[in-house]
């Protein structure tokens, strides 16, 4: 699981750099027990064209998985950033409380694992700004200059 959310924002962190920030950048998952993760997106600069913004997140996204990363991966959902769907509604809220540290407090394996009421997003992990295989080299590397 943890490999998946490494790869998925290592990739997200790399599209960012390219093309500007994601508003919405979840994983979520119906069942709780088994989960199957779909990643949750949505960002100012997707295309008219959806499936264009697709094509082009999963050549960047689903390049990044490995085997075992796949058979927990179930697909990908974009959104326009003026979605009023509830589901969208509730994951803005969840990654604009994620973004002020709100769920630091239950951040375990470098990730936030949230449960909800949702039918469609039992579970769901917010993606950090920075992607986490960065975030843990630059906590590293800050402790190593502390050390010296």
């Amino acid at each position: 699981m943890r490999d998946l959310y490494v790869s998925i924002g290592t990739a997200l962190a790399k599209i960012e750099k390219e093309k500007g920030p994601f508003q919405i950048k979840c994983m979520i998952a119906r069942d709780p027990i088994e989960p199957l993760w779909d990643l949750v997106l949505s960002a100012d600069w997707f295309s008219e064209s959806r499936k264009e913004t697709l094509d082009f997140l999963a050549d960047r996204v689903m390049s990044q998985l490995d085997y075992d990363s796949l058979i927990h991966f179930s697909g990908m959902v974009t959104y326009s950033p003026d979605s009023q769907n509830p589901l969208v509604n509730a994951l803005r809220k969840i990654q604009h409380l994620h973004r002020q540290h709100r769920y630091d407090f239950m951040r375990a394996d470098g990730m936030v694992t949230l449960q909800t009421q949702l039918s469609q997003a039992r579970l769901v992990i917010p993606f950090d700004d920075e992607s986490p295989s960065y975030s843990q080299e630059h906590d590293e590397n800050h402790i190593q200059q502390q050390c010296a």
